[in-house]
């Protein structure tokens, strides 16, 4: 049943967003500027978040966690809500590059920030969607890490999570590094699809790990992403999250 109190709470979303920027904006120009080390802006980038997510009556529970893997590396997460992009940037383990969808920049002020530090991808057009590959690829080989959604977008409430594309599972093969997965829990009890129920509270994310590809498998790519949607379905299930999966968890 949609609910007003959901649209309202997805208006302020927007509010939120726009004043945690404009408290920020000094610092976010000095370092989203071309030439500017994007580590500096990430750390910047984690302030926006935390402040931003506290203005929507978000407490954000990242927990924390050590990377085996000292290299560039893929971070993949459940994507249920507009807050996933913050409370990832709070739960990264290390600096990593967003790519996100190219809508994201006919958004006042953010819009100009994500077009200078991030990887837009137009998911209307094949050819948008292969040149943000070459470009997440060419930040791996510059040594960057790149957070990509594997579900390709938000899906439907009723998904547990949704189908994977290959992207993130394909640059992790073709660049022989692990894709460290992570699950994201409440969001999208907390801010979900426009007229859906929300609510305030706490928010906690759990890096499940590195997964490499398995260079000798038939598919590695297929192979990958299959190993990462079941441990990711498997513990938001187990977390008590409910919903259609895409591939059997028995």
């Amino acid at each position: 049943m949609k609910t007003l109190g959901s649209y309202i709470h997805h208006l302020w979303y927007y509010v939120c967003a726009l004043v945690s920027i404009l408290l920020l904006l000094p610092l976010l120009l000095v370092f989203a500027r071309p030439g500017a080390k994007y580590e500096a802006f990430f750390r910047v980038g984690k302030l926006w978040s935390r402040i931003y997510l506290l203005l929507m009556g978000i407490i954000p529970r990242p927990k924390k966690y050590e990377l085996k893997h000292k290299g560039p590396y893929v971070l993949a997460a459940n994507h249920a809500s507009d807050l996933d992009i913050p409370m990832t940037f709070l739960a990264a383990p290390s600096p990593a590059v967003f790519m996100g969808k190219a809508e994201l920049l006919k958004l006042p002020l953010f819009g100009y920030f994500f077009k200078q530090t991030s990887i837009p991808v137009d998911r209307s057009s094949f050819s948008g969607r292969k040149q943000a590959m070459r470009d997440a690829d060419q930040r791996i080989k510059d040594g960057y890490s790149v957070v990509i959604y594997p579900e390709g977008g938000i899906p439907p409430q009723k998904h547990l999570v949704g189908p994977f594309k290959a992207g993130a599972f394909k640059l992790a093969v073709d660049n022989n590094v692990p894709v460290v997965l992570m699950s994201i829990y409440q969001n999208k009890f907390r801010l979900g699809d426009w007229g859906e129920k929300s609510s305030l509270g706490f928010v906690d994310s759990k890096v499940l790990g590195e997964f490499w590809p398995d260079l000798e498998s038939d598919n590695p790519v297929q192979e990958l992403s299959d190993r990462c949607y079941l441990a990711l379905a498997k513990d938001l299930k187990n977390w008590g999250h409910e919903g259609k999966v895409a591939l059997p968890l028995d």
